[in-house]
């Protein structure tokens, strides 16, 4: 009798939850690090006083889904050599790229702000995030 046999498996829907749970830590994580925009160091009393550090937290969430992704994707295709897993992964490589430049830690970084457009983007943002988040959890199944 296997070892193997016996072992259970985590459901799609708790994967996803992990996988969530990974990206709202350490995007909070990330939103407490030091940027020229927030006018100091470290965190202090203005924190989350703006959407930056909240679009913090939803862009490291989709980044994170992004790479659950594409782990899904590569070892589909590692198992099967689907070109359909292929493709998939050179469109979710193409999305972490735009995610990683688009992010406002990398704004921060280069000392600018999102401005007018912060809460724009936050929307864009939470949609990525549970469009990504629906994407892992169907990937799963």
């Amino acid at each position: 009798m296997a070892v193997e046999g016996t072992r259970k498996k985590l459901s799609p829907a708790v994967w996803t939850l992990l996988v969530l749970g990974v990206g709202v830590a350490l995007g909070i994580l990330l939103a407490f690090v030091p940027r020229p925009d927030r006018g100091g160091p470290g965190p202090g009393p203005r924190m989350f006083e703006t959407l930056d550090d909240l679009d913090v937290i939803l862009s490291t969430v989709s980044l994170v889904l992004l790479v659950a992704l594409l782990a899904v994707y590569a070892k589909t295709y590692s198992d099967t050599r689907a070109r359909f897993a292929l493709g998939l992964i050179v469109v979710l490589a193409a999305l972490l790229f735009q995610a990683l430049l688009t992010s406002p830690l990398l704004f921060g970084a280069f000392g600018h702000a999102l401005g007018g457009l912060g809460p724009f983007v936050l929307v864009a943002d939470a949609f990525k995030a549970v469009a990504f988040s629906i994407f892992l959890y169907l990937s799963l199944q």
